[in-house]
């Protein structure tokens, strides 16, 4: 009886970390999310897909706290964060489609850029530096000098800056919005191997993608969104 119960425990799914209840955000007389529902596990990839304009970009960033809600209810790790401020602090981190850095500026500088929680301000230079330069060359394999300008470096490198900057501060919830978009086949099957070890060590990973080669390949469920609502859950 009692191997049965431990049976029954280990098969148990993984809590829920984010839930989204039939949420509407409208942006006018669009209705860019018209009651959505969705719901990601610990430990697991999650893909959003749908065509362009479902509504999955407006989703993740409801999520992220980017977007308040006009109805419905969102739940992040129990709480329910309304400010991007919050949903850092709760530990979540996004990486947005539009690759976002500061040309002027090197390429440390730009990963610990917003990262002003107590342990980067307890770093000193020289282990930002060196913090920089280890997550460079496990994201872009290669070696990524921390002190170049960014704008002197390819799109690529760029978006790597990006997603370092997001994975600095080891979140719970990481949210890929077309993040691969500017990757190459190399690059890609890197970020992928980083985003399955994330999910075997207990991080929700949230990936926006139209990519259907991306959802088989790399998540372990997808919702499909259509014209602003879910319309099924694949396994």
């Amino acid at each position: 009886m009692s191997l049965q119960t431990a049976d029954i425990q280990t098969s148990s799914p993984a809590p829920e970390t984010v839930i989204v209840r039939n949420v509407k955000k409208y942006f006018g007389p669009t209705r860019a999310l018209d009651g959505a529902s969705f719901s990601a596990r610990a430990g697991e990839i999650h893909a959003v897909v749908g065509g362009n304009g479902c509504g999955k970009s407006t989703l993740a960033k409801v999520v992220s706290g980017i977007l308040p809600i006009d109805s419905g209810s969102v739940s992040i790790l129990g709480e329910a964060p309304s400010t991007p401020a919050e949903s850092r602090a709760l530990g979540i981190s996004t990486v947005y489609q539009e690759v976002l850095v500061a040309d002027e500026s090197s390429v440390v500088d730009n990963i610990f850029m917003g990262a002003d929680s107590l342990f980067s301000k307890k770093m000193s230079q020289d282990k930002k530096v060196a913090r920089a330069a280890e997550l460079m060359q496990e994201l872009a394999g290669e070696p990524v000098d921390p002190h170049a300008i960014v704008g002197t470096l390819p799109l690529g490198l760029k978006q790597w800056i990006t997603i370092a900057r997001a994975l600095l501060s080891e979140p719970k919830i990481l949210i890929l919005d077309e993040s691969s978009a500017a990757l190459d086949f190399d690059s890609t099957e890197r970020l992928f191997a980083k985003m399955r070890s994330l999910r075997d060590g207990g991080t929700t990973v949230l990936i926006v993608t139209h990519r259907i080669a991306e959802l088989i390949r790399i998540s372990d469920r997808a919702t499909v969104l259509r014209d602003g609502r879910d319309v099924g859950v694949l396994e």
